[in-house]
This record gives structure tokens, C-alpha cells and sequence, in this order.
């Protein structure tokens, strides 16, 4: 029976049924892909997600003018703004970020002269600027005191 349906399909359809070759029942529809749900997306790992995190435009608003910038630019932004404020945290990162950013490569070598950036000046600076500010309840310099004992 198998063979004379073959037989019919064969002059139905105007060629051989075989090896990739299907009926025209079993063929995909026109427009119709072998693979409906297509490949499945990869799932982000920790990096992919920071990067896209921090990486991601947003809108702020900077001296009365709308820009965009990337959400770490932003957050450079407040933290530098925060420490011009006064803020001593703020402030000591900021420096840390600097002179990581700036000085990269003689962090650690040996025969590196002093820099203007070692953390030494850098807490003597924030010394000077805290004890010219009016105090106003906020960091005292026994804050300042304790954070480089640690």
C-alpha cells in the first residue's frame, strides 16, 4: 500500500520522494523557519551585567542644562560634588580613584620617585581644607584622625 501511495506522490507531485527530498505535506510552510523559537539568548554573567549597569546612558541635569552621560560618569560627578561640599568620605575616594586613574603603572615599582598624589600629602591637603571650613556639625578632623590610623 506504502508503495503505490509513493507511486501517486511521484506523479502528484513532479519528483522523487527520498533523502531530502519530503513530501510537500511535510515540508515547512512558505515564510515558516526550520527553528520557530530560534537559538536561545545567553544569559549575562556578574561582568556583563556591572558593565551594562554602569554603561547605561542617563539624563542629568548640570548647570541648568539636560545631558546625558553614563550612569559611573554620574556617579563621579556626585561623588566629586559631594566632596567639594565637604564631605571627607567623598573626598578620600575621589583622591584613591585619582590616583589610581593617574598613576597606574608606578603604584608598585620600586624605584618610583614620591608622587604629589602619595596618600601622605593627600591627607596632610584634606587636613589643611578641613580646618579652614566653618564647622557646621558635620566631619571634624578626628574623623580625619581615625580613618588614617585604619
Amino acid at each position: 500500500m506504502r508503495n503505490r501511495e509513493r507511486g501517486k506522490r511521484k506523479e502528484l507531485d513532479g519528483y522523487e520522494v527520498g533523502y531530502g527530498k519530503p513530501p510537500s505535506e511535510h515540508r515547512f510552510a512558505k515564510g515558516q523557519s526550520g527553528n520557530p523559537k530560534g537559538r536561545p539568548k545567553a544569559k549575562k554573567n556578574m561582568k556583563t551585567m556591572v558593565s551594562d549597569t554602569l554603561f547605561a546612558p542617563i539624563t542629568i541635569q548640570q548647570n541648568g542644562k539636560t545631558t546625558t552621560v553614563t550612569a559611573l560618569e554620574a556617579i563621579l560627578l556626585k561623588m566629586r560634588n559631594n566632596a567639594l561640599a565637604g564631605d571627607y568620605r567623598s573626598a578620600v575616594q575621589a583622591l584613591q580613584l585619582g590616583m589610581r586613574a593617574i598613576e597606574p603603572d608606578e603604584a608598585g615599582q620600586p624605584g618610583a620617585e614620591a608622587s604629589p598624589l602619595d596618600p601622605q600629602t593627600m591627607i596632610g591637603l584634606m587636613r589643611d581644607y578641613l580646618d579652614h571650613q566653618p564647622t557646621d556639625g558635620g566631619d571634624s578632623s578626628s574623623d580625619l584622625a581615625a580613618d588614617e590610623e585604619e
